[in-house]
């Protein structure tokens, strides 16, 4: 019984040291906001594609996000909150993670509207939130990102 008991030990530590590894190798990551992309409109709403580009810096070892909470702002004007779930990136490689988004017609401002109707203006995108990374023994651990990008919502 002692035997079995310190084998479950051993394993439930050798996983808790392996999460908190890949939770310290996502502060070496560097984090993008690759685009934003109109997929859908009609009298009600946009539907958006946010794509947020993660490349895991770390040549042997993954890196894990618990879970990411945020708001996509698009030239200083709130659009909708944004979150992502269980996220891994495997070592010296990038993930893009995707997070649709369905904004109603009153989140955009006129000035807004006739940017994206006509085509021809640049929107600024901003993106802001909180990281939860997972900790020793389940807990979490908050980190605040903020990832920007000048262009164009095509």
């Amino acid at each position: 019984m002692k035997k079995l008991l310190l084998l479950f030990t051993a394993a439930a530590l050798l996983t808790a040291c392996a999460s908190v590894q890949e939770t310290e190798n996502m502060a070496d990551c560097k984090f993008a906001l690759r685009s934003v992309e109109l997929t859908n409109y009609n009298l009600t709403s946009f539907d958006f594609d946010v794509i947020i580009a993660i490349t895991n810096m770390n040549r042997k070892e993954a890196a894990a996000l618990k879970r990411f909470e945020g708001e996509l702002t698009v030239n200083e004007e709130k659009m909708a909150d944004v979150s992502l779930e269980d996220i891994r990136i495997e070592p010296n490689s990038t993930k893009n993670a995707k997070a649709r988004l369905n904004v109603p017609m009153t989140a955009f401002n006129s000035k807004l509207l006739g940017l994206i109707s006509m085509g021809s203006g640049t929107l600024d995108y901003h993106l802001t939130g909180t990281m939860y990374f997972e900790g020793p023994l389940g807990t979490e651990i908050p980190v605040p990102v903020d990832i920007g990008r000048i262009g164009s919502y095509n």
